[in-house]
Parts: C-alpha cells; sequence; structure tokens
C-alpha cells in the first residue's frame, strides 16, 4: 500500500504543482518552459508506474460493500468521463460549456469507481484522483482559468471527442480483466 500512496502523493503533487502559480512561474524561470514540461512529465510518469505497481501489489481489504447499482453507473459514467477527457484538449462546445471538461470527468470516472469498488486499495485510488479533481476545480475556477479560444468551438469535433471516448471506453472494457485484473462487466 506505501507504494500506491507514495505514487499517488508524486503523482497528484506534480498535478497540483500549477496551482501554485509563483513556484509554477519560478521553475519555469528557472528551468525554461521545455526543461519544465519534460521535468513535469517524468515526474507523473513515475508516480503512474508507481501508482500501478503499488495498486496490483496491494492486498484486497474489503471497507464496505458498493451499491448493487454501483457497476451499472460506472457502465455509463465512465465512458461519458473518456468523453470529457477527449474533450479537454479539442476544440469542443464541450469544452466551452465545462470549461474544465478533463477534471470533471476524471471526478466522473473516480466517483463511479468508488460506488462500484469497496476495498481499500481502490478507496485509496479513486478518493485520491476524487480529491485532486475537486481541489483542482476550485483551483481553476477561484483563479478564473478559463480554456483557450485560440480556435473556436466545431461542431465536428464534438463528434471527433464523442467517437475518441467511446473507442477508448469500449477498448479499457474489453481489456479490463487483462490491464486490472478484474472485469468491468
Amino acid at each position: 500500500m506505501l507504494v500506491l500512496v507514495a505514487g499517488l502523493v508524486l503523482f497528484v503533487a506534480v498535478h497540483l504543482l500549477p496551482t501554485v502559480v509563483p513556484l509554477r512561474g519560478a521553475l519555469i524561470g528557472r528551468l525554461g518552459g521545455g526543461a519544465y514540461r519534460g521535468l513535469f512529465s517524468l515526474v507523473a510518469l513515475a508516480g503512474l508506474v508507481l501508482i500501478v505497481w503499488g495498486f496490483a501489489r496491494a492486498p484486497f481489504e474489503p471497507l464496505y460493500t458498493p451499491p448493487g447499482w454501483g457497476r451499472s453507473l460506472a457502465l455509463f459514467a465512465v465512458p461519458l468521463s473518456l468523453v470529457l477527457l477527449a474533450a479537454a484538449n479539442m476544440p469542443t462546445h464541450i469544452r466551452t460549456v465545462l470549461r474544465h471538461p478533463m477534471l470533471i470527468g476524471v471526478l466522473l470516472w473516480a466517483i463511479a469507481h468508488l460506488l462500484s469498488n469497496g476495498d481499500l486499495r481502490s478507496v485509496v485510488l479513486f478518493g485520491a484522483f476524487a480529491g485532486y479533481s475537486v481541489i483542482d476545480l476550485i483551483s481553476v475556477v477561484a483563479r478564473g482559468k478559463r480554456p483557450s479560444t485560440e480556435k473556436p468551438p466545431r461542431l465536428a469535433m464534438d463528434g471527433v471527442a464523442i467517437i475518441a471516448g467511446l473507442v477508448v471506453a469500449g477498448l479499457f472494457t474489453y481489456f479490463h480483466a487483462a490491464l486490472f485484473g478484474m472485469p468491468a462487466i
């Protein structure tokens, strides 16, 4: 469990770093934009590797019995969350309306998994991602940060985001047992 928690701390900390604007600015000033992004990516990847490894090694310890409808809800909510993730970096109407679809998608994904898994390692993993999403959403709203508007939203890009999100959801559903040790359905 320690490896899982260490990975989560690393991953979440590096993703919350941009919320500390003076620190982020100082690091970019000192390292340069490219080196900052490279270091950010390397630390995030290290955290992700530790998360995957730690989750696989953590024992299954039941905490609660998820509601019977939790898995059914997840089968709807997770594809929606992946559509939101896809829409986050495209000029979509989804992004224009929701402003921060990636954070909303991660929060939806985490809540769906908390409602369909009641073991300790799942609660630690998905609870951390839910907490991160809420903190970052509060931060970006408080800072008035809005998505880039350099490219106007296009309906075709909404279609691309929807199709991409659903294709990825289908792949995750199909390979869920092989990737994560338990079937999605």
